[in-house]
């Protein structure tokens, strides 16, 4: 469908980011299983990589395109748009992409509390929705994603989650620590129950930092698109064709001034025939040739003129000079019959 109006470019706009985020979440949900299934079940090792959540590196690659593409798509917005409401749209798309990878972990736990305990999906997810508002005071994944900061390895077992005081590793070794009468393992107590927080707040930082980079290099390739290329760009347009100047004619304005030439009048050259001399410092044989040159151009090209040129004579009064005509040069002699005959014995 052809883009004709601002509104159709507009509403492309947000579909194309719409798309592009629930792509990336697609990524980094599948990371997440991915994750789950084959690195965390690692032992010994895979509870290190769950603890450090090595698997939001992917937010460099993931945020990276979704920056990109949304600052490529601000062509279709027009350009009086600021860069708060196009950054608005990005800050929204945001925390739903870099949650889904625990929205991911959190139906992998329950599904997990499903298989170990014998029940049904449903079940379990009411099971865990318990016990997160047992611990955290909320429930689902708002209770979920701050209680994935304190344990690495979420409880299974149904006897865990149904218990009345359940038992926090995490809160057993600070509160081991705060027994000390030493400001140095208060620190380190206050360090460890954060610590969760500190790594989270890492991988937002890079993700949003990333994002931002990303989305100005695709805003500046969309600003510096001509009008040309951005229409080329769009469906259903084509470029018009450049008008062309209009040419002069040279032809008929060189005629005219060769027409408006003036000629020479019949007294003028009376007058210096009679006299001998020539009426200007050019010789006659000059303006013959100007009149010749005249005759020419004034004729079309392909014909000829209906009478000949006569060539001037060259013994005519006009080119003698001052001190009168020249003289004829003399003939030798005719040889004498008594110079080449022999004499006679």
């Amino acid at each position: 469908m052809p883009l004709k109006s601002k509104q159709s470019r507009i509403v492309l706009f947000f579909v194309f980011g719409l798309g592009l985020a629930l792509l990336m979440a697609g990524l980094k949900a599948a990371i997440a299983w991915a994750a789950h299934t084959y690195l965390y079940s690692v032992p010994w090792l895979g509870g290190f990589l769950r603890s450090i959540e090595l698997l939001e590196l992917s937010n460099l690659f993931v945020f990276a395109v979704l920056g990109v593409g949304v600052g490529a798509a601000t062509v279709w917005l027009p350009r009086r748009w600021n860069h708060r409401i196009k950054l608005a749209f990005l800050l929204a798309l945001g925390p739903f992409v870099f949650s889904a990878s625990y929205m991911m972990q959190q139906s992998l736990w329950v599904k997990d509390v499903a298989e170990q305990g014998n029940i049904s999906y449903r079940e379990a997810q009411s099971v865990t929705n318990t016990y997160l508002k047992r611990e955290v005071g909320k429930g689902g994944f708002f209770g979920f994603f701050p209680f994935s900061t304190q344990l690495a390895e979420l409880p299974t077992r149904l006897e865990s989650l149904t218990a009345e005081q359940s038992v926090n590793p995490n809160e057993l070794l600070s509160q081991e620590l705060s027994s000390y009468d030493d400001p140095r393992a208060d620190m380190a107590a206050y360090v460890f129950e954060r610590v969760g927080w500190l790594i989270r707040f890492m991988y937002m930082t890079i993700a949003a930092l990333t994002g931002l980079i990303y989305y100005f290099k695709g805003h500046s390739w969309a600003a510096n698109r001509t009008p040309a290329k951005a229409a080329a760009a769009t469906p259903g347009s084509t470029p018009q064709p450049a008008r062309s100047a209009p040419r002069k004619k040279s032809s008929g304005a060189s005629q005219g001034s060769a027409s408006q030439r003036p000629k020479p009048s019949g007294k003028s050259s009376s007058r210096n025939s009679s006299s001998g001399r020539p009426s200007s410092g050019k010789p006659s044989s000059i303006k013959a040739s100007s009149n010749l040159s005249n005759s020419s151009s004034s004729t079309p090209s392909g014909t000829f003129p209906s009478k000949p040129i006569s060539k001037p004579y060259i013994n005519s009064p006009s080119n003698m000079p001052l001190g009168g005509p020249l003289p004829k040069p003399s003939s030798p002699p005719p040889p004498s019959e008594s110079a080449g005959s022999e004499p006679q014995e």
